[in-house]
């Protein structure tokens, strides 16, 4: 019998992934590696994990369940993902937006420069499901549905894993000259990171006001009337198709929106600042 392994990209999928019914093992990645510092590529992964784990407490630390530790939710099931030789299949079952993408990459990346014997690696990567109009992500999909894209798990070849090193070591650096010039090129069966990457050297970009281009989104949903910070993210996850950011981030984004005043709160609802 095959030894399979089934890397989800966040919790959302995980209950739902358990009524597939699907064989092998479950092992779920947890970063956001499209948010916060990063280390060059060649520096060790512990140095990356300790700069990461920083940064999440001091982002996310009065919301995060501290009884979990990122040394167990992220270190211990990436250590558990990046065993190229434990198993026959690794299915990376991850999405199409950003935050996704930037996750598949860096895993692909390590596995670009491992020995992996007979192991193959295979992608479930969709950025749409019959019957499904507003479709965003695999954990709107329930367990049959789900079942339904195991047989499409296509093999990721030598090109796709070269590339991801590429893109990682260029994203990691924040080489955007070295980003361009991937994306003018051949992304082979990544088909969603040609425009992942262009979402992120467009959200690098400052406006003439001096906020980047997802501020300025977020500015915008304020200017158009007073909301609460809730509606104001609830607003934001429904349009959004490319970033995959959550509510928590967006939260953050507001904050220091309000923290440079270019935005206010004013009974209990968001509006422009003052500055």
């Amino acid at each position: 019998m095959e030894k399979i392994l089934h890397v989800l990209n966040g919790d959302a999928t995980a209950y739902s992934f358990a009524e597939a019914g699907l064989p092998g093992e479950l092992a779920i990645w947890r970063e956001m590696l499209s948010e916060g510092p990063l280390l060059d590529a060649t520096q060790p992964d512990t140095a990356l994990w300790k700069l990461r784990e920083n940064w999440l407490r001091a982002e996310f630390g009065d919301r995060r369940d501290e009884t979990d530790t990122y040394q167990q939710k992220v270190v211990a099931e990436f250590d558990q993902i990046y065993q190229p030789n434990a198993y026959d299949q690794i299915i990376l079952w991850f999405e199409h937006d950003l935050f996704c993408q930037i996750n598949l990459v860096f895993l692909l990346a390590r596995f670009s420069r491992a020995e992996r014997g007979n192991t193959v690696l295979k992608q479930v990567s969709i950025n749409q499901f019959d019957g499904i109009s507003d479709f965003k992500g695999l954990g709107q999909l329930t367990g049959a549905q789900l079942a339904s894209l195991y047989p499409q798990a296509e093999p990721l070849t030598d090109f796709e894993l070269r590339l991801a090193a590429r893109v990682w070591a260029a994203y990691a650096a924040s080489d955007v000259v070295a980003l361009n010039q991937i994306i003018a090129g051949d992304f082979g069966r990544l088909r969603f990171l040609r425009e992942a990457l262009q979402a992120h050297l467009s959200r690098l970009q400052v406006g003439a006001n001096g906020l980047s281009m997802i501020e300025n989104q977020l500015l915008n949903l304020v200017q158009a009337a007073p909301k609460t910070s809730r509606q104001i993210v609830g607003e934001w996850l429904s349009t959004d198709r490319i970033y995959g950011l959550g509510d928590w981030s967006i939260e953050n984004y507001l904050t220091r929106l309000i923290d440079q005043e270019i935005i206010q709160e004013q009974d209990g609802k968001l509006v422009e600042g003052s500055h």
